[in-house]
């Protein structure tokens, strides 16, 4: 069986002030009617007649999960009681998958990427799937960059071994965030995105787990053994995990075992205001918004407004504007990853 494990656990703070702690990123509707979370789940419907749907979330978002129509089984809700970054919630959901099915394939995604193709990414994990089921290997899905970008890690792979068409590449480095002009140096060098997309046997990751994190592997399998899921209860075991990504703690050391394939899709991780530019509506000045601007003299602008509220701007440039009912955002384009660093030094009301 396949078990598709989606992260949904974020804070979502870079896109303050729309997204805040009772309802990050991931339940907000910025593309379209449906929140990103719902997306995703509409997505990975198609990936296999015989799987089941995971959601890998935080007990802070209860009354979110509740309030949205996710199409998932609540016992298939796994609420963190606090965050511990990846590595923690991908253990915990492969501990669970394997009490089901020993077996277990699991799929880990993202609950907030935005996806072109739906029949590309079903295409692509299936391949995917064929790669781990013949190789038993830790699979990757690599995004062939469009554009150098300081904000994504990248994947070194060895193009002699396999192909894009067959059993994909041989993961031979992980790198992260890079600069600017080091992010172009590995465009040069054939590098891949990483867009944190992992295929695995669930147990195959548990062994690699137990290698590297073996205190992950202690308390997490010590509170799924007893059937423990509710995040008050977790709580005193989460509190012994040391926060690390499975990509930090884990894969960086599996690379001779890890196989990448590449995308048959686009794909953008909606990491900040300035991400969303090429997925709103422009006028032929490349103001972006969704709803009703009005530029004068002005360009390259990204606005968010309720809906209903004209927005007008006159001589200025590279601006991100985000209006809210409590809170108003100005700031150039350029330090749009500023946005953290704001929202950490905001007063908890406004987080």
């Amino acid at each position: 069986m396949i078990h598709v494990m989606i992260m949904a656990g974020g804070k979502g703070t870079r896109f303050w002030p729309l997204s805040r702690q009772t309802k990050p990123k991931q339940f907000l509707s910025i593309l379209d009617d449906q929140s990103l979370l719902e997306t995703t789940i509409n997505r990975v419907s198609g990936i296999s007649d015989n799987q089941r749907t995971w959601i890998l979330g935080s007990q802070s978002h209860c009354d979110m999960f509740d309030s949205l129509d996710l199409s998932v089984d609540p016992q298939y809700l796994l609420l963190e009681p606090f965050g511990k970054n990846t590595a923690a919630c991908i253990a915990w959901g492969a501990c669970e998958a394997l009490k089901e099915d020993p077996d277990a394939i699991c799929v880990v995604l993202s609950a907030d990427a935005w996806i072109n193709s739906s029949e590309g990414f079903c295409q692509t994990i299936q391949q995917a799937v064929d790669v781990v089921k013949q190789e038993d290997a830790l699979v990757t899905i690599g995004i062939p960059p469009t554009r150098p970008h300081p904000g994504y890690g990248y994947i070194a792979v060895d193009t002699k071994k396999g192909n894009a068409n067959n059993a994909g590449y041989s993961v031979t480095a992980f790198q992260e965030k890079p600069s600017l002009d080091q992010a172009q140096s590995y465009i040069d060098q054939g590098y891949y995105w990483n867009a944190g997309m992992f295929v695995w046997r669930a147990s195959r990751i548990m062994d690699c787990i137990k290698r590297h994190l073996p205190t992950h592997y202690d308390v997490i399998h010590s509170f799924t053994g007893k059937g423990i899921r509710a995040a008050a209860d977790v709580s005193d075991y989460y509190s012994q995990l040391e926060s690390i990504s499975i990509d930090y703690g884990v894969l960086e050391h599996e690379v001779d075992n890890m196989v990448l394939i590449p995308a048959q899709f686009q794909w953008d991780d909606i990491g900040s205001w300035s991400s969303l530019a090429p997925h709103f509506s422009q006028d032929s000045n490349q103001n972006a918004s969704k709803h009703d601007l009005m530029a004068h003299h002005s360009h390259r602008n990204i606005v968010m407004s309720p809906k209903g509220k004209k927005v007008v701007l006159a001589y200025v440039d590279d601006l991100i504007i985000v209006d809210t009912d409590d809170a108003l955002l100005i700031l150039p384009k350029e330090h749009d990853q500023a946005i953290k660093d704001i929202y950490d030094k905001l007063e908890s009301e406004f987080q």
